[in-house]
């Protein structure tokens, strides 16, 4: 399916309940309502006020055939699967990704993602937030196990695989902010007092979503920066390249501390 024209949709209508009612064939067992609750938790827009000049930006600046251009490098490159990737604006009064994520946010799933973008959020960090987001995809398709069924560790390789993706893809520069919060030494800590310690927790457990994104009294973001800092640290002693380390599974990343 590829780059979905969203840009029609939003013409049609920006109601983000019509635009949910095109959505639902892409979902599982779930209406529209309950589809615009969860894609706005994840940062799509709730006010329709400057929907027209996100239109004559994306229109402008050709923003799909950009991302579709994108999506054929890089599966190319990492044989990646068939998915369908959906473009829309972002909520601009979240100051948490107007400031700190660029304004941008986005959400992968096995066989779609979601971009969501500012008016403001420019091209380099269109691309770096793709990369991370359908390196996601390309990972959920290369590995045996189930997302329902992800531990911790799994989680926290999937994110640091794909931050590194941007690194190798973009630079260092354009990685995300979390991935700079903690020093090596801070982030090994974290990692065998905090992660490794709960390797096995999996979704359903309420530490699950507070150690990734450092919520109750876990430092800020702690999943997602060890997540870089263990990949990184990998793919330096290794050598091995975002494409050789798809498949492998997270426990390869944890040998040391076995």
């Amino acid at each position: 399916m590829s780059v979905i024209d969203t840009v029609k949709w939003l013409k049609e209508s920006s109601d983000q309940i019509e635009i949910c009612k095109k959505l639902r064939p892409y979902f599982t067992n779930i209406n529209e309502q309950n589809i615009r609750k969860y894609l706005q938790s994840f940062g799509m827009y709730k006010s329709n006020q400057r929907t027209d000049k996100w239109i004559e930006r994306a229109e402008k600046d050709k923003l799909l055939a950009f991302i579709k251009e994108e999506e054929r490098k890089l599966k190319t490159e990492w044989n990646g699967p068939n998915s369908s990737i959906f473009i829309l604006p972002s909520d601009e009064n979240n100051r948490k990704i107007e400031i700190e994520y660029k304004g941008r946010s986005g959400l992968a799933f096995r066989n779609k993602l979601f971009l969501f973008l500012s008016l403001d959020t420019e091209k380099r960090d269109i691309r770096s937030l793709f990369i991370h987001e359908f390196h996601h995809v390309c990972r959920l398709a290369a590995v045996r196990k189930q997302e329902k069924h992800f531990t911790i560790i799994d989680t926290v390789i999937m994110e640091g695989l794909a931050e590194n993706a941007v690194r190798e893809k973009l630079s260092e520069n354009d990685i995300a902010s979390w991935a700079k919060l903690y020093s090596d030494d801070q982030c090994e800590r974290f990692l065998k007092k905090i992660i490794y310690p709960q390797k096995d927790v999996t979704r359903e457990n309420p530490k699950f979503s507070q150690m990734m994104f450092g919520t109750g009294f876990y430092p800020k973001m702690v999943g997602y920066a060890v997540g870089y800092y263990i990949v990184k640290d990998y793919m330096n002693k290794t050598g091995l390249k975002t494409k050789e380390l798809l498949s492998l599974p997270a426990e390869e990343f944890f040998k040391d501390l076995q």
